[in-house]
């Protein structure tokens, strides 16, 4: 099967940076998970960009606060009931602060 023609082909295009400049927008762009050309494309067209690490964050503090609410219900009956409720509660919120933190900071970025 034939490959398709494409109606457009991208072009290079040569731009100067500092040695600074360019670790920099090396580093962006690995944090982002998008090629050097990709992040230069998205940031110089104002497209999205989206962290990776930022993703990483949100979901492991979402699976956090689920193992969180699965031990509130584990501890029914428990001796210590109350206060390790107390304690899964005060962490549970913790958790929430930091993952509206990370989602609102991932917002901003937009």
């Amino acid at each position: 099967m034939a490959r398709p023609k494409q109606e457009e082909h991208r072009r290079g295009q040569l731009i100067k940076l500092l040695s600074e400049e360019k670790q920099i927008i090396q580093r962006n762009a690995y944090m982002a998970g998008l090629t050097f050309s990709e992040y230069m494309r998205r940031c110089s067209l104002n497209k999205r960009l989206h962290s990776r690490i930022d993703d990483k964050a949100i979901n492991r503090l979402s699976s956090l606060c689920g193992l969180m609410k699965h031990l509130l219900m584990q501890v029914v009956g428990h001796p210590h009931e109350d206060e390790l409720r107390h304690e899964l509660n005060a962490m549970l919120a913790r958790i929430t602060a930091t993952l509206q933190t990370v989602v609102k900071n991932d917002e901003d970025s937009e």
